[in-house]
């Protein structure tokens, strides 16, 4: 009876130990697929959420010529004028910062960016989103506008910036030559009620409002947090001031 009992106990322990295992099995399977759909449902990996896209045009439509001008700082032609010198460059960034260039940028590649499930993205919607938020348009009402993203918002802002940083045509200077300054204040006498001729360029600034800078970012900037203090606003920002001709 006492070696029965034991093939029994032994049988028994020997069972369970392998439930055990078995449950510890499946525990981590488990713990790996939720860590797995964590990562899936990151900002990559999640279903894209439906979404109806929608055009400058469509935009315009509903805002008309009066307001659009108000709202992006330019007539409807202006805008699309802009858009034909910028169009190539925002497209260039957009590929440059989502790697396809280095993918499939190259001759005899077969690499295709991915599907987007709501459909593509104008580059004159970028460009309007650009705009309106330079204009002090808020992301969240330009994703309703739109039916974008907010990091699609913010990236298409970038894109523009850099879209003009690297077009020659708006690589805009400041006159040196002293023939050149007496024709911008030949242009300023003509439209001056006074008869102004020794203005040679208009000058404004703004203050861009920010978050206090970190001692690193001061340091980085070779001045001190106070720097960036504006005391007539009280509050942190960056000095931006230009020097336009008759035409702005």
């Amino acid at each position: 009876m006492l070696d029965d009992d034991t093939d029994d106990d032994d049988s028994i322990i020997q069972h369970s130990c392998t439930l055990i295992a078995k449950a510890a099995a499946f525990a981590g399977k488990r713990r790996i697929s939720r860590q797995y759909h964590r990562h899936r449902s990151g900002r990559y990996g999640r279903i894209a959420r439906i979404r109806e896209r929608r055009s400058v045009p469509e935009i315009y439509t509903g805002l008309g010529p009066h307001y659009f001008r108000r709202a992006y700082r330019m007539k409807y032609s202006s805008f699309w004028r802009l858009h034909d010198k910028l169009e190539e460059g925002i497209e260039q960034a957009r590929l440059a910062h989502r790697g396809y260039e280095k993918k499939g940028g190259r001759e005899g590649g077969r690499y295709l960016p991915p599907p987007v499930r709501n459909g593509s993205i104008h580059t004159s919607v970028r460009l309007a989103c650009a705009i309106r938020y330079f204009a002090g348009g808020s992301p969240y009402d330009l994703m309703g506008k739109y039916g974008i993203s907010h990091t699609v918002v913010m990236e298409s802002v970038w894109y523009v910036v850099e879209a003009v940083n690297n077009l020659q045509e708006m690589d805009i200077e400041y006159p040196e030559s002293a023939e050149e300054q007496d024709k911008i204040a030949l242009q300023f006498k003509q439209v001056s009620s006074a008869g102004i001729d020794i203005c040679a360029g208009a000058i404004d600034g703004i203050l861009i409002w920010i978050k206090k800078p970190a001692m690193k970012e001061a340091a980085g900037a070779e001045c001190g947090q106070a720097k960036f203090l504006c005391g007539r606003k009280g509050k942190f920002g960056l000095n931006c001031q230009a020097v336009s001709d008759v035409r702005g």
